[in-house]
């Protein structure tokens, strides 16, 4: 089979269906609404993905890995409430910037210690961390946004170059950092290795517990970065800040063809899935279809996504 034929083998790419698929998006809604293509549009999308991409980062890498975190909404509003009660008690904003993403290292260091060295499943360990950490959030701050942040500060979520968020470019910056990493380095050796054969792993000499509880770590660390940049953004903290997040983060990431089971996957697809989702919904935004049918729209790709699947 040559090269060219073997790129458009719909089976066997499933790069190739992302891209049609996200173009056929761009096209459709740019038909149904003139407003859809405009620079102004674009750069919006680009705004409000940000978020959304950081966490599906580590997520990635941690699907891969054969696990799933789902306490990252929680940690993303935990380490935001922090950072803001920090500095409603008189910390410098940057000062309270580095105590809202310790918050969040130490949560993943708590979901990595459990799940890597205790062996606890992935998801009751995070899913526990997810209830526990909302209740924090409002029991922290009694429900009560926390604003009134220095102007200096709104330079990461509300700062523009040549017309482009630079919170997108920072985005992209961190994409290509951790494609780098998991392209070029022994560490996506041992992610890759875990999610197929945990066993044939740890016989090798790779310490399995040490490489999952980095990426829990890692987890947490952008998750907590995400919060800071949501704050900047909207320019308030509030206990409802990340939820759900964790079901837009998980869906981009399968959409862009990592494996459901662990041992395959890529940060490029995860990055083109992420597209797919955040253009498809400010699509069926412009239309006015109601968040519930975007729901169910989402369920869609995502059981067609997973179902294609085979362990």
């Amino acid at each position: 089979m040559s090269a060219l034929t073997q790129f458009f083998n719909f089976r066997s790419n499933k790069m190739l269906v992302q891209m049609l698929l996200f173009i056929f998006i761009l096209v459709f809604f740019s038909i149904q609404s003139p407003y859809f293509l405009s620079f102004t549009n674009f750069m919006n999308v680009l705004n409000q993905m940000v978020e959304v991409g950081l966490i599906a980062i580590p997520m990635t890498m941690i699907i891969i890995s054969g696990a799933m975190d789902l306490s990252v909404g929680s940690i993303l509003a935990f380490s935001a409430v922090c950072m803001g009660l920090a500095f409603q008690g008189g910390l410098n904003i940057w000062l309270s910037v580095i105590i809202g993403l310790l918050a969040g290292l130490a949560c993943g260091a708590v979901n990595g210690y459990l799940i890597a060295r205790h062996r606890m499943q992935a998801i009751v360990v995070t899913i526990g961390m997810l209830v526990m950490l909302r209740g924090l959030v409002y029991v922290l701050n009694e429900g009560r946004p926390i604003s009134g942040y220095p102007d200096a500060f709104y330079f990461l979520g509300q700062q523009y170059f040549w017309g482009i968020p630079f919170n997108a470019i920072f985005l992209a910056v961190m994409f290509l950092i951790a494609n780098f990493v998991m392209k070029k380095t022994r560490f996506s050796i041992y992610v890759y290795g875990i999610g197929n054969n945990e066993e044939t792993v740890h016989y090798s000499g790779i310490s399995v517990v040490s490489t999952r509880f980095i990426l829990f770590m890692i987890s947490g660390l952008f998750s907590a970065l995400a919060g800071v940049f949501l704050v900047s953004r909207l320019a308030s903290a509030e206990a409802t800040s990340g939820t759900n997040i964790e079901l837009d983060v998980i869906t981009a990431t399968l959409i862009g063809g990592t494996h459901i089971f662990g041992g395959r996957g890529s940060l490029a697809g995860t990055f083109l899935g992420l597209l797919i989702i955040v253009f498809l919904r400010n699509g069926l935004n412009l239309l006015g279809v109601s968040v519930l049918y975007q729901s169910v729209i989402l369920g869609i790709l995502l059981l067609i996504a997973v179902g294609k699947q085979k362990a």
